[in-house]
This record gives structure tokens, C-alpha cells and sequence, in this order.
């Protein structure tokens, strides 16, 4: 770089005083204008070209596309009557063509420039800017805030994505859908009934803000507090219809749902808008299981489904009405109240005060990551499209509104959601006149198995568990004497591979002893790092998959024999490494080792706020722990179940103190 003199300083001094001050960051490129409509009609579908004898344009699921009014599309090109036009649907863009007739209010506005480069110096990058700035073309009262996220997407998504269960989608499009070990063992893992993980790039386009920056989905950032411009008459809009469009009683007096909405809102500093399509969200237009549960001569109401979680739905209600019991939510006016509270004191208070950070908790005070509403990936676009709905039939969607949008450090061109499969496992694999150890399951990559001298060659067949990929690598081997190694490569049809290794062992011609018998399982868990206390083993990894331990205790000594067993006595080959879990090594002799996993007390592989409820219950004395949940309890290792394990587990839970195993 050429070093300014003396004089070329002075002369930008006094250019500086003269000159106004011209802010350095523009927009790179923008459109001149935007063309867009209001859809004015019900049931109206897009086609694949501008003619009614055209396919009707269908949604990732493979149903027709159904759009209602009030829906915004962008107009990208007229062909006579009919119009190109794109649109966000459950958070996919689509194209396609419709008879201009069905559209209201055709306008064609141009963009402004100077707003596009505000919004850059706000801290906004280019990916954001042409989007947010159509948005006030169209609504010149709407505010648009960064807010910073302080991460990457791409650790934003790594911190969601684990554990599986954290981040749920219902969906029949298995593309989109994640094939890891735990959410795949030959079928989809349901986590709750209809209910699966998603693939990392799923979650991650839903993490992206940028997917959601038009009309009918931008209330996912819509900041939450209280306003005197959200009524009753707005409320009551977003009701009818539904199982409370009408009222009730309490103590004596008549309410309506949309009144006691306003005055929870109200009183807890929440949008009543908030708080009736969080309701809606979650319980459906009729009502669901939660909605009314009787027990004890009343009726008790969970409408915000606090606590409702289960792999069944009667887990799922039981969970739900215990909670709503414990909170004396018997009446319709103690439920919306205490709901409202709760999502004020545990979210609004917690700087989660939009829809998507009360789904995604990127930013919060406490909790990071984990203090999170729900499960569903999808609860933000849905909500959304409600508050969206219910000010435009009121007549306001062109207030003041102020949306607090999330921006990542060092953002990448954009994400998107796979349109082809990335299932690459196996639903079977054979190997002639071999063994396979472990057995075989889809989500187990590693495998061994031992031939006798005699047998010079094996086939290998496999089958891919989905129809659209592709496997390779098997066939007929010759084998050596010795340890021969066997690759089966699986290419999904979004051509992502994963490959299945089988180490086949052929025994020597003179082999005649067993070399497991020398081989004591002690010394197996010694060189394998795990912590025995009175067979009791330690030291794994929380979340770890099964089949790596057992590969990994197999790799220590091939010659022994390890299976693993649940708290039933039913073997196991993979799924999360829990507490109460089963080792049987075989070698010299055979001995059986306890899992244990301090912190998970249930014995269910993971640490949360059921394991600090069971130590506190034992050290109250209603619920004694035995064995190995004794011992995972025991989080401190001082011989004994105390105060300080329950406040390590806290600890463990909030993210202060991390528990070592």
C-alpha cells in the first residue's frame, strides 16, 4: 500500500469538512420494482404452464397446492390472461402459472434504493436486503431490526440438530428426513406418533431467516410484547371458527376466549395475537386430547401443551393433565392465564420474544439451545400465517409493526431443502456361509464375521433401503488366509454414500484352538479405557451409539464375543448407551457389566430434568434408586446420593458445570 504524504492528509481533511458524508455501504444489486397480488379467492391452484390443461403444481408431499386468500404472490411475467407467479408455501418457493382474474389488486411498485442501503448499514447482508425492502414497498410502516445471533448457521445448526429428539418434523417426504443412527434403523424412528427428526440440511434451511422473508411468513419475527392495537375484535377473528369462537364461564361471569386472551396479554406484557394462535398451533382448530381431560370429578386444560411429550398419546395426555393438575388449570380462564405467564416469565423475560426463538433458542440468557417450546420445526411458518391472518381481516396489517430478524456471522449464499432422497443405507446384508457380528442393522456400518479354512470364497448381496439408490461392491470374493476386507458402497439417489465394511475372517488350516479362551473380559474394558467399579462400568460417551461400543470393545480383541442387553434382558445392537444397559464379554469366561451413565437416572441415555426429579424424589425418600440408577445418580462419585449430586445435575442441565463420566 502506497503511504499517504503530509499534503494528500491535509487536502482530505478539508475535503472531509466540505464534502457531506456519503455512507459507504450500499447494496450491491436490487431490482428496480416489484409486481405482486393478493390471491382473491379460496382453493386456487397454480399450474405447470399457463393453461387449465396443465398439471396442477404439487407441495414436496405430492398433494395439489390449495391457496387461499389473504396470500401475497409475486408476479414474474404476464402471458395474456395469465400470470408467472412465485410464492412461499410451508417454506418452499414455488412457480407456477394462474388465471390473472383470481388476483386482486395487481400492483407494480419501485423499489427504493436509499431504504435497501439503510438497511445494509443496519448490519443487514445483501442476501436479505432486495427481500426486506419488497416488504416495504408493500407495507412502508413495517421495521425491520438485526438481530445477531453471534455464531454461524452452520454451529447454530450443529447445537440444534443434538440430540435427535430436540427438533421433530411431520412430513411423508423422507427426503427431507435424517437417516443418522438413532432417527434411522432400517424405518424412520418416530419420536412421537407421525413425528421424526429431521436431515441437518432440513433444520438448517428452517434455521435460515432468509427462507421466510415475505408477506405470509415474516411474523415468525414479529417481536411479542403487549400492544393496546391487538383487541378484541382482532382476537375474535382468529377465532372464529374454531373451539373458541364462543365462551364460558368462570366465577360467576361470561367470558369470551378473545377477551381473556386480551387480558392475559395484557397483564403478562404478550401479545394476545400470540397467545391465541399458540393455542391454535398447538391444539388444532377443533381441539385435541389435551384441550378437555377429566380426572378427579373436573376438567382440567393444557391448551399451550406444557409437558405434553410421550412416544404415545396416552403418555402424551397423561404428561399434559399431570401438569395442568399441578398448576390448578380446571377452568378455561386459569389455563390461558397460567399459559400466558409461563410463556412471559419463561420465554418474553429470556429474550426469546418471537415466535422462531421461542422454536429456536439461538439467543437467550439462559439455556442456550435448549429452552425451547416445542419440537416442531415447522410451529413458526404456521403461527406465522395465523397472526399474518388475523391482522389483515382486521384491517391492520399495515401497522407499525417491528420484526427482530436473525442474522448469522459469515453467511453463505443461502440454504435449500433436498428434493431427493438421502437415504443411503442397506435394508439387508448377506455374506455366504458367514456370520455377521454384530447382526445386521442399517444404522451399523462395521461388521466381522469368521469362515473355516475350507471355504475359499463367500458372495455378498445386499439391498438398498430405498428404491432410488444404488449399491455397489458386491458379488463373489476369493478369500485369503487371514482377515479380508469387504467395502459396500451405497449411493443415495442425491448421491451421498456411505459405506458398509466387512472384515472376513479365514482361520488357518491347522487353527484348532479357540484364541478366545485366553483372553479375560477385564482385560478387555482395561484396555478399552471404561471405569469398573464392582462391574459396574463408566466412561462413555452421553449419547454414544451402541454398535461403537460394541465395535469398539470388539477392536480391543476380536477373538471375544460382546453382546449388549437392556434393562429387559432383550439384546441390543444400537440405539443411545444407556444406564442399566447390559455388557456380557465372553472370552477365558464370561462376565456381565452394569452401564452406568452419571446423571441418566432413568436410564434413558440422556440427562434432563427427569433425572434431577428422580434424585431429589430418592433423597425425600418416595422413590428409592437401586443398582446401577444408584449408581448414576451418584454424580459427584462420593459413595452417596445427596443435595450436591441434584444441584450437579442442575448444573449439568443449564449448561454451568458439565458432568464428567
Amino acid at each position: 500500500m502506497k503511504k499517504l504524504t503530509k499534503i494528500t492528509l491535509s487536502v482530505l481533511v478539508i475535503l472531509s469538512c466540505v464534502l457531506p458524508y456519503v455512507n459507504p455501504l450500499k447494496v450491491r444489486a436490487l431490482a428496480k420494482t416489484y409486481t405482486y397480488a393478493y390471491i382473491d379467492t379460496d382453493d386456487l391452484s397454480t399450474r405447470t404452464c399457463p393453461s387449465t390443461s396443465c398439471d396442477r403444481i404439487r407441495h414436496d408431499e405430492g398433494g395439489i397446492i390449495w391457496l387461499n386468500n389473504p396470500r401475497v404472490v409475486e408476479i414474474t411475467e404476464f402471458i395474456g390472461d395469465w400470470v408467472k407467479v412465485k410464492y412461499n408455501y410451508w417454506g418452499f418457493t414455488y412457480e407456477g402459472y394462474m388465471y390473472k382474474g383470481y388476483l386482486g389488486g395487481i400492483k407494480t411498485v419501485t423499489l427504493d434504493e436509499n431504504y435497501a442501503n439503510s438497511l445494509v448499514a443496519k448490519g443487514f447482508p445483501d442476501s436479505y436486503v432486495e427481500k426486506l425492502t419488497k416488504m416495504h414497498a408493500i407495507h412502508p410502516n413495517w421495521n425491520f431490526e438485526v438481530s445477531r445471533v453471534g455464531t454461524t448457521l452452520d454451529d447454530a445448526t450443529n447445537n440444534e440438530y443434538s440430540p435427535l429428539s430436540k427438533n421433530l418434523i411431520s412430513t411423508t417426504n423422507t427426503s427431507q428426513l435424517s437417516t443418522d443412527p438413532g432417527a434411522y434403523n432400517g424405518s424412520y424412528i418416530q419420536f412421537e406418533p407421525g413425528w421424526y427428526a429431521p436431515s441437518w440440511q432440513t433444520l438448517s434451511y428452517y434455521l435460515d431467516a432468509r427462507n421466510f422473508l415475505d408477506d405470509n411468513s415474516i411474523f415468525m419475527f414479529e417481536q411479542l410484547s403487549y400492544s393496546d392495537s391487538q383487541t378484541e375484535a382482532i382476537v375474535q377473528s382468529l377465532l372464529n371458527g374454531t373451539f373458541m369462537a364462543g365462551s364460558y364461564n368462570y366465577n360467576g361471569q361470561n367470558y369470551t376466549f378473545a377477551r381473556t386472551f386480551v387480558e392475559a396479554g395484557r397483564t403478562y406484557g404478550v401479545s394476545p395475537v400470540h397467545l391465541a394462535a399458540r393455542v391454535l398451533q398447538e391444539q388444532g382448530r377443533n381441539g385435541s386430547a389435551t384441550t378437555n381431560m377429566n380426572s378427579d370429578g373436573k376438567t382440567y386444560h393444557n391448551y399451550f401443551n406444557f409437558n405434553a411429550y410421550g412416544s404415545t398419546t396416552d403418555q402424551i395426555v397423561s404428561n399434559a393433565l399431570s401438569y395442568a393438575k399441578r398448576n390448578g388449570w380446571d377452568n378455561e380462564y386459569k389455563a390461558i392465564f397460567g399459559g400466558a405467564e409461563e410463556i412471559s416469565d419463561g420465554y418474553i423475560t429470556n429474550n426469546q420474544d418471537t415466535l422462531f426463538y421461542q422454536k429456536f433458542n439461538l439467543v437467550g440468557y439462559y439455556s442456550k439451545y435448549s429452552h425451547q417450546y416445542m419440537a416442531n420445526i415447522q410451529a413458526p411458518y404456521s403461527e406465522a400465517y395465523s397472526s399474518y391472518y388475523s391482522y389483515f381481516d382486521a384491517g391492520l396489517i399495515d401497522s407499525a409493526f417491528t420484526f427482530k430478524i436473525p442474522v448469522y456471522d459469515g453467511m453463505g449464499s443461502g440454504t435449500y431443502i433436498a428434493t431427493k432422497s438421502n437415504n443411503n443405507n442397506l435394508s439387508s446384508l448377506n455374506v455366504s456361509s458367514c456370520t455377521l457380528n454384530p447382526a445386521f442393522n442399517s444404522s451399523i456400518s462395521i461388521y466381522n464375521c469368521t469362515v473355516d479354512n475350507s471355504v475359499s470364497s463367500v458372495t455378498v448381496t445386499a439391498a438398498p433401503a430405498d428404491s432410488k439408490a444404488k449399491v455397489s461392491g458386491t458379488g463373489v470374493f476369493n478369500l485369503n488366509v487371514g482377515n479380508n476386507t469387504v467395502k459396500v458402497v451405497v449411493k443415495a439417489e442425491d448421491e451421498t454414500e456411505k459405506t458398509y465394511t466387512v472384515t472376513i475372517t479365514r482361520k488357518e488350516a491347522s487353527s484348532s484352538q479357540d484364541s478366545s479362551s485366553t483372553v479375560e473380559p477385564n482385560t478387555v474394558i482395561q484396555s478399552a479405557g471404561y471405569k469398573n467399579s464392582n462391574n459396574n462400568l463408566s466412561g462413555f460417551t452421553v449419547g454414544e451409539d451402541i454398535s461403537g461400543v460394541i465395535n469398539f470393545l470388539k477392536s480391543k480383541n476380536s477373538s471375544v464375543t460382546v453382546k449388549m442387553y437392556d434393562a429387559n434382558n432383550k439384546e441390543i445392537t444400537g440405539g443411545k448407551i444407556s444406564t442399566g444397559q447390559k455388557i456380557v464379554i465372553k472370552g477365558s469366561n464370561e462376565k456381565t457389566y452394569n452401564v452406568v451413565i452419571y446423571g441418566d437416572v432413568n436410564g434413558d441415555g440422556k440427562i434432563s430434568a427427569q433425572d434431577f426429579s428422580k434424585i431429589k424424589s430418592h433423597i425425600l425418600g418416595s422413590n428409592n434408586l437401586n443398582g446401577a440408577y444408584s449408581s448414576a445418580a451418584d454424580s459427584n462419585k462420593d459413595g452417596k446420593i445427596s443435595a450436591q449430586d441434584f444441584s450437579k445435575v442442575k448444573s449439568h442441565i443449564l449448561g454451568t458445570t458439565k458432568l464428567t463420566q
